[in-house]
């Protein structure tokens, strides 16, 4: 059932833009991680309203979210006694425009509920539901699933041969659908020789790419207008987005780790073995 504010019910309803309930709210917050081949959400709901409260601990009402995807014709609820929930969905099943929608719903018949909150006009002095009802709604939830987004960040930053940079030395290019890591033709061999090994791959992953996202970040953080035709400049925004990360109180070097989900973690596995934190 989709939020919507101009919906009446016969009974009072808990949910924004809605006067049947006096001075209390009920709020659901979601997120979204992108792992693998999976995609992790969580859930987090939170009421004022003590006699729902009340209800629930006697499990006589429960939290709900319905994860619903048009694309894939996907649709599932959880459910949860508690103001937290986390559930883990394939990836093959949400795609595109993902919707979640937030209720409290009662799942035993209640008898002679009664809240000083609910709204006078109601002139009922307690109320009966049963189960299936709902009681509370926050308004729906939208978030976006891209493939590019089940791709390490690093996917649309590539390494290219220069005749113009030095050999030891290394440039960064914005203009391209790709951010471009040019470095001398002679680096680059030595780079290619080297990615067979997983200490090489973690050492690169610290030093040329951790550089280039970082300065991928502070670019679209200064002018995010001159990127935003990218492929790159679109992933990292949806990528911040899904990390809940806000560019413009972050620290580019600072994102750039949590994109990257830390890479000095790798450093450590696979270059100081036996160093302990």
């Amino acid at each position: 059932m989709d939020f919507d504010k101009n919906k009446t019910f016969p009974y009072p309803v808990l949910r924004p833009y809605s006067d049947d309930y006096k001075d209390v709210e009920f709020q659901a917050t979601t997120q979204a991680v992108v792992d693998g081949s999976a995609v992790n959400l969580s859930c987090s709901y939170l009421t004022s309203c003590t006699e729902l409260v009340d209800e629930i601990k006697k499990s006589t009402a429960v939290y709900c979210s319905v994860v619903s995807c048009r694309d894939t014709y996907f649709r599932q609820a959880i459910t949860s006694k508690a103001e937290f929930v986390a559930a883990s969905f394939d990836a093959t099943n949400l795609r595109g425009e993902v919707r979640i929608e937030s209720y409290i719903v009662c799942v035993k018949k209640i008898s002679s509920f009664t809240s000083p909150d609910i709204n006078k006009e109601f002139g009922k002095a307690a109320f009966t539901f049963v189960p299936g009802q709902v009681l509370a709604q926050d308004e729906t939830a939208v978030i976006y699933i891209d493939r590019d987004l089940f791709k390490p960040l690093t996917s649309v930053f590539d390494l290219v041969k220069s005749d113009t940079v030095g050999v030891n030395e290394w440039k960064v290019g914005l203009d391209d659908d790709h951010v471009q890591i040019q470095v001398s033709p002679t680096m680059k061999e030595a780079i290619d020789d080297a990615r067979n090994s997983t200490s090489s791959k973690a050492v690169l992953l610290n030093s040329l790419y951790s550089a280039a996202v970082t300065e991928a970040l502070h670019k679209l953080k200064e002018t995010p207008e001159d990127f935003s035709h990218t492929k790159w400049g679109n992933v990292l925004v949806r990528q911040l987005a899904h990390n809940n990360v806000d560019i413009t109180t972050t620290e580019p070097y600072i994102a750039a780790q949590t994109l990257m989900r830390h890479p000095l973690s790798v450093l450590r596995a696979y270059v100081f073995q036996g160093v302990r934190p």
